[in-house]
């Protein structure tokens, strides 16, 4: 039964298992398969046409192994292809979710004084899907913006507490003191930092878009009665694109546990960034 598959996730790399970890909170009934294109990382520094290509590629991958629907956990992703990548899986009844709106939706509601930054990498800023967003649901808001690339890096690396990782958020975030009441961490790996970036600014209200994206997928799952019914236990499994070991070092540091089983594949960049001529193959039900 579809019910029975499992939801696919996909970032570029090893971040989007924040969000992989904020729905199995949610939904622990619910198998994922979670694939990282590592081989690849970052897209936050690739062009528009390119991040759709990869992301169609790394999609049609996921479709092949069988999901019942597409999370994309890449912020980067989901401000170039998320409409490609819906008009490509529409035929096959797989719906797509981006990790941009529920982190928009939340900080819409979370803010007081109408003043709400994002930080990211530097696709995501200079996308500028979160600011369009944020202005179209809520005219007259003011949205500040600041790329905050080495946060990545440090999340990695596991830097999370200490004198490094509070000079670089102090020196990133020094423009948006005395301003916005709620910042959106619009990168999949900034929740690792929250210490940090709370210490840069002091009552603050950070948004964590994984935790956010959750809650719409098990709506979603809810509303399109696709909810997983087997009392059997559910399995999570991990797709790489290069360096299965890497990933299970790195991943630990965001799942506090050893991501397993990591399975290495090959994804080949769909030749289409328009998603208007693909057509995904799905084996299973």
């Amino acid at each position: 039964m579809k019910e029975d598959l499992p939801i696919g996730i996909f970032d570029s790399g090893i971040g989007g298992l924040t969000v992989l970890r904020a729905i199995r909170r949610h939904l622990p009934r619910e198998s994922l398969l979670y694939l990282g294109d590592t081989a690849r990382v970052p897209y936050g520094t690739r062009s528009r046409d390119t991040v759709i290509r990869y992301s169609l590629g790394v999609a049609s991958q996921l479709v092949e192994h069988g999901i019942k629907m597409l999370v994309v956990a890449c912020n980067t992703a989901s401000t170039h292809a998320l409409e490609a990548l819906r008009r490509a899986a529409s035929p096959l009844g797989i719906p797509v979710l981006g990790v941009i709106e529920p982190g928009v939706d939340r900080a819409i509601q979370a803010t007081r004084n109408g003043h709400v930054a994002v930080i990211g990498t530097e696709g995501t800023i200079r996308g500028a899907r979160y600011q369009r967003l944020l202005m179209e649901r809520r005219p007259g808001i003011r949205v500040s913006a600041v790329a905050c690339p080495l946060f990545v890096a440090l999340a990695e690396e596991g830097w999370l507490e200490g004198t490094v990782p509070d000079l670089v958020a102090n020196r990133y975030l020094q423009p948006l003191r005395d301003g916005p009441d709620t910042v959106i961490l619009g990168c999949t790996h900034y929740p690792l930092l929250k210490g940090a970036i709370s210490r840069a600014l002091p009552g603050v209200e950070l948004v964590d878009s994984a935790d956010a994206m959750a809650v719409v997928v098990e709506r979603e799952l809810s509303h399109l009665e696709l909810a997983r019914p087997s009392p059997d236990p559910p399995k999570t499994s991990y797709l790489v694109t290069d360096s299965p070991r890497r990933f299970e070092t790195v991943g630990s540091r965001f799942l506090d546990q050893l991501p397993s089983p990591v399975e290495l594949v090959d994804v080949t960049p769909m030749a289409s960034s328009q998603g208007s001529a693909i057509i995904f193959q799905r084996n299973g039900p």
